[in-house]
């Protein structure tokens, strides 16, 4: 695993990246990636579904360069 940008604070009326780079792999058909955000001490929760088919599709990277 590995992460560009790992932001643990969003200030106020911004926004911020982050990208996740993972070992590709598969997932049953019987079961699902779901990737959850929470808001600490909040109420703002947001989650997403991602199908194995994405995974599949995914482009494996041999190097990663950072500008």
């Amino acid at each position: 695993l590995r992460a560009q940008n790992y932001v643990t604070v969003v200030h106020g009326k911004t926004s911020e990246r982050t990208v996740f780079a993972l070992e590709k792999f598969t997932i049953p058909d019987d079961k699902q990636l779901v990737i959850e955000i929470a808001e600490k001490e909040g109420g703002r929760h947001q989650s997403f579904v991602v199908d194995n088919e994405d995974i599949v599709r995914a482009n494996v990277i041999d190097e990663l360069s950072i500008q």
